[in-house]
């Protein structure tokens, strides 16, 4: 009950609001998200590391992989599991989540699908788009198995074609080679923002403008991209793109989005389709069918979902953007140049990630002289916990920051791999 203090400061009008307001808040479960959703914009690094549980002698450089939730995300699920058991209300909370993977990747909320991860997202716009055999759909050389696999598997069920492109290490020569890959016959780039094997940032903006005029559509796979950059799908450019909360943008495990552009929407099919993905169905003596799929990306969006996992995806956004989004990219940016510099121009190294400072992001690779095995392995039981990368035949160690490290960290780390 509110006392009568309350009464005075709000008067009996505003007293409606403000238990309208706290019930809404009891049935989503996300009040204490928005009490915590400070402005953390000028907070020291150091502070803000101070909101994540990891203990205190693991270093954690593994983000590549997934990201560290900071406490208020943890504590966003936890809060709305509890209300979903005692209410028995398990719905509400998608249309926040939407709207804030919106603002994360610069799209509309209806542009938006959330999924599980990367390659369930992938895995629905392989099969979305209208192809036939002999349509050529260009990957790299650099492929994570969640990009690979849907785009192989679609060659064995249809008869598409897959051409390679060979990265190199530049994003002016990377342009260059996908524009002499392309045929009359290819009508899709699936490449990555972000590779997962060396961190190199491909110039995706130029891509997708070539691709455009080409009339190729675009799949990007983002899984580096939502949290790692200040991302903005728009001025990319591309057609659909593929990415997951559970990395850079440290949400819940098993949370993932999908965004494909409105524009293309009616070009693109569903596989699967469930409750919401629909316009309207009927079975009946007379008549079955779907009268209609939804005309936006809530075609690809079906079923029950656990809808603490979107209260973890919100509180998620929320912490990154009372950071700021460009300031966690740069911290991000930052650590790894700071790793870069220590390991470049010692020959007891070779860097793998490009030089160029705009194909590097928040993931270098390198191998070591002598043992790049033994030597991870050595790292991971002094708890530095690191990605050791067999794909591509790369065989070498990758270290991903966030705004979870710090400097005290890389230094460390620098001084480990040169006594190694």
């Amino acid at each position: 009950m509110q006392d009568r203090r309350d009464f005075i400061r709000f008067g009996a009008a505003g007293l409606v609001g403000l238990f309208a307001n706290r019930v809404t808040a009891d049935i989503t479960g996300f009040e204490n998200v928005q009490e915590k959703n400070l402005d953390r914009s000028k907070c020291s690094w150091k502070k803000i590391q101070n909101e994540f549980s990891i203990k205190k002698d693991i270093r954690y450089l593994n983000t590549g992989t997934m990201g560290l939730s900071p406490n208020v995300v943890s504590e966003a699920v936890i809060r709305r599991m509890e209300i979903v058991n005692s209410t028995g209300s398990y719905s509400g909370m998608e249309h926040i989540a939407l709207e804030k993977l919106a603002t994360m990747m610069g799209s509309e909320a209806s542009e938006i699908a959330i999924t599980h991860n990367v390659s369930e997202g992938i895995n629905i716009a392989a099969w979305a788009l209208p192809l036939k055999a002999g349509d050529e759909v260009i990957l790299t050389d650099h492929e994570h198995v969640g990009n690979a696999l849907p785009w192989l598997n679609r060659k064995r069920r249809d008869g598409i074609e897959i051409k390679m492109l060979k990265l190199t290490s530049t994003a002016e020569s990377c342009l260059a080679d996908i524009k002499k890959l392309v045929t009359p016959k290819t009508k899709v780039i699936a490449v990555p923002h972000v590779t997962c094997t060396t961190g190199q940032i491909l110039p995706i903006k130029e891509i997708c403008a070539f691709a455009k005029t080409k009339g190729i559509k675009t799949l990007i796979d983002g899984a580096h991209g939502v949290g790692m950059l200040d991302l903005d799908v728009k001025d990319l450019g591309c057609d659909m793109y593929a990415s997951c909360c559970h990395k850079w943008m440290l949400g819940p495990k098993g949370t993932g989005v999908l965004y494909a552009n409105k524009d293309l929407i009616e070009e693109l099919d569903a596989l699967f389709v469930g409750g919401y993905s629909d316009t309207g169905w009927l079975i009946s003596e007379e008549k079955s069918e779907i009268t209609g799929l939804r005309a936006d990306s809530h075609r690809f969006f079906y079923g029950t979902q656990n809808t603490a996992l979107y209260a973890g995806i919100s509180a998620a956004a929320d912490f990154l953007q009372s950071i700021q989004i460009p300031r966690v990219a740069g911290r991000i940016s930052e650590l790894n140049q700071m790793l870069f510099e220590g390991l470049h121009g010692n020959n007891k190294f070779s860097i793998l990630t490009p030089e160029e400072r705009r194909s590097r992001g928040g993931i270098l690779s390198f191998n070591i002289e002598g043992n790049d095995r033994l030597i991870y392995e050595r790292l991971r039981k002094e708890k530095w916990i690191l990605r050791f990368v067999g794909e591509s035949g790369l065989n070498c160690i990758r270290v991903s920051t966030h705004i979870y490290n710090s400097e005290e960290e890389i230094e460390t780390l620098i001084k480990n791999l040169l006594s190694a």
